[in-house]
């Protein structure tokens, strides 16, 4: 005997196949898809899943975002602007914060930096204007100033 469960998926798979069948052979036939469709097909469901797996990596993530450290950065650095009237101490310790922020971007943003190294003076302040200008170059946002703002 013929099994009720085997007949009605074998005409439901009838039904779904044979049309999809008739539509992929018509659409071969009819030259809708050529080397160049196949290849732009297969070139949209790499973007995608490059896309995929980029979000998947930007959900995972850890640690402080960039925007953040920038921000940071932006602080220290109107800190430094304004420390003359404050302690020596206290100078020290914000340019010292600014180093290791500056550190951080850069290492975030694979930029070689000697910050590390114990220079001091005008070497220390050279490679600090380096660092900010490969920052800046980078596309971070150092400073304050907006449009129409004297510089």
């Amino acid at each position: 005997m013929v099994d009720v469960y085997q007949a009605v998926l074998g005409a439901v798979s009838i039904m779904i196949l044979v049309p999809v069948g008739v539509v992929l052979l018509h659409g071969l036939l009819a030259g809708r898809w050529d080397a160049a469709a196949i290849s732009n097909w297969r070139e949209s469901r790499r973007q995608k899943a490059e896309r995929r797996r980029n979000l998947q990596a930007m959900r995972r993530q850890r640690g402080v975002p960039l925007e953040q450290v920038a921000a940071n950065l932006r602080r220290l650095r109107g800190l430094l602007t304004v420390d003359e009237h404050r302690s020596a101490v206290h100078q020290i310790g914000n340019r010292v914060a600014y180093d290791q922020v500056l550190i951080q971007a850069s290492e975030m943003l694979q930029i070689e930096h000697d910050l590390a190294k114990h220079s001091a003076g005008m070497e220390r302040n050279i490679e600090r204007l380096r660092v900010e200008a490969e920052l800046e170059r980078a596309g971070v946002v150092l400073s304050d100033r907006r449009y129409g703002q004297a510089a």
